[in-house]
Parts: structure tokens; C-alpha cells; sequence
């Protein structure tokens, strides 16, 4: 089943965070970004008209900006086509042999790269987030959805709010990685609520997911239980 993922990769030297930082918007929308054979990489973005004299300006003054050429003029604004040297992990990160994702859309802030992407599955997404924190990428799991139509719209699962969040941000920090990446009580200090409380929210969530994914099929095949 695919789903949806908004993911905030906040890291300040990912490529085109220094751009984004120099601009009135401090942010840079980018339409496509495409992995080059020599580890370069090819993005696609678009400037408002108000903006263009401040992008053009800006993209001389970044080191990793190898080539910019001006494609013209949309509706959006004006279109240009950037070769970016990264040493940050990027490309790798994003290498779509490795898993299955297609992007949605991106936006570098002068936080690191804000993007929404249509993974697979959730071995796709899991994936995706392991290639990351290998390259020591911060990973920050905004929002997940089931229905690719309506990726506003979270699947929760049966999950109330609290255990949404609880497990989501557990997943999204490391909670269930081997050697854990962060201890209950630090997922506590997250949530604003004592460690035995995040202990019980987590324990509520896993038995909730774990009776919607074996629920329906021990109603069908009563001998698994």
C-alpha cells in the first residue's frame, strides 16, 4: 500500500540551505531533483518575479552552485536548472535503486529541505530514513497518510491524537532502533508528559496497530490464534 511522507531533513548544510537563507522568502521551492552519474545532482527550482534579482545574485555566492541556467518564465515564476556538487549524503539518501519514492514536492528552507514523498511501502519509508542518519542527515517524520489522493489527511489507525503522536515521533527519533536512539523518558521530555505516561501511550498505540494488522486475520483463520 503506498503512503504518503512529509519529512523535514534539518541539516544546514545540505546543498542550497545557504541560497534559501539569503533570500526575503527563506526558502527556495524546488520542483524536481534529479541524481547526475558523477555524484552531482540537477534541481529544478522556481523564483517569484519579486525575488528573481535576489536569486541571481545570491547563486554566485554559493560554493556548491556549479551551473545555473535560466529556463524562462511560468506561471509559478521564473524556472532554472541548478548542477550542485553535494557532499552532504543527498543523492545517496535519495538514490531511488535503494527504495521506492517518488517526490512530490520540495522546499529548501533555512532549516534543511522540507519534502513530501510517495513511498511504496513502509519498509520504502524505514529505508529512506536509515539511508539518512547514515549520512547523518536529520530526519524529522512531519505527517504520514495512507490515501497518496489525500496526503493531508494522516492514518491514524484507530489511534487517538496522543497515540499518533506519541508513536510517531518514537519512530521518527530512533525509539525502536537497535541500539535505541531515544529512551522513554527523553520521548517523554517530548510530549510534555512523565515517563510512565509515554510508556503507557506507546504501549496503547502497539497493541492498536498490532490488532489491526492480526485482527482480521485471526477473525478469518481462528487456528493462528
Amino acid at each position: 500500500m503506498a503512503i504518503v511522507a512529509e519529512i523535514l531533513l534539518a541539516d544546514r548544510t545540505l546543498p542550497l540551505v545557504g541560497l534559501a537563507s539569503s533570500m526575503p522568502s527563506n526558502n527556495v521551492p524546488i520542483s524536481n531533483i534529479i541524481p547526475l552519474e558523477d555524484g552531482r545532482l540537477l534541481v529544478e527550482v522556481t523564483v517569484a518575479d519579486n525575488w528573481r534579482k535576489a536569486f541571481e545574485q545570491s547563486v554566485d555566492t554559493q560554493p556548491e552552485i556549479v551551473d545555473a541556467i535560466e529556463i524562462g518564465r511560468t506561471a509559478e515564476g521564473w524556472f532554472y536548472r541548478l548542477t550542485i556538487d553535494d557532499e552532504s549524503g543527498l543523492v545517496v539518501s535519495h538514490d531511488h535503486e535503494n527504495f521506492r519514492g517518488v517526490l512530490m514536492n520540495a522546499t529548501v528552507t533555512d532549516e534543511g529541505l522540507r519534502h513530501q514523498k510517495v513511498f511504496s511501502d513502509y519498509d520504502a519509508l524505514d529505508t529512506h530514513r536509515d539511508l539518512c542518519a547514515a549520512h547523518d542527515i536529520s530526519f524529522d517524520l512531519l505527517n504520514i497518510a495512507a490515501d497518496p489522493e489525500n496526503p493531508g489527511e494522516p492514518d491514524q489507525f484507530g489511534l487517538t491524537k496522543k497515540q499518533y503522536r506519541a508513536i510517531s515521533i518514537a519512530f521518527a527519533q530512533g525509539y525502536y532502533d537497535s541500539p535505541r536512539a531515544l529512551s522513554t523518558q527523553e520521548l517523554a521530555n517530548e510530549l510534555g508528559i512523565s515517563g510512565p505516561s509515554a510508556s503507557d501511550l506507546l504501549r496503547r498505540a502497539e497493541k492498536q496497530l498490532i490488532s489491526q494488522t492480526l485482527g482480521p486475520m485471526l477473525a478469518v483463520n481462528p487456528r493462528a490464534q
